[in-house]
C-alpha cells in the first residue's frame, strides 16, 4: 500500500492550480514542509 500512496502523492504534486490572486501554484508545494489536509468541496448551483 505504501507504493500506491507514493504514486498518488507524486501524481498530485505536479498539478498546477491558480491561487486566489491568479498566480500559478504547484499543488505539491502545499505539503513540502509539513503534512497537509486537502479537502475538495463541490458547489451546486
Amino acid at each position: 500500500m505504501g507504493a500506491m500512496n507514493g504514486t498518488l502523492n507524486n501524481r498530485l504534486s505536479m498539478i498546477t492550480l491558480a491561487d486566489a490572486d491568479g498566480k500559478e501554484l504547484r499543488f505539491g508545494s502545499l505539503w513540502i514542509r509539513q503534512p497537509a489536509v486537502v479537502v475538495f468541496l463541490r458547489h451546486y448551483g
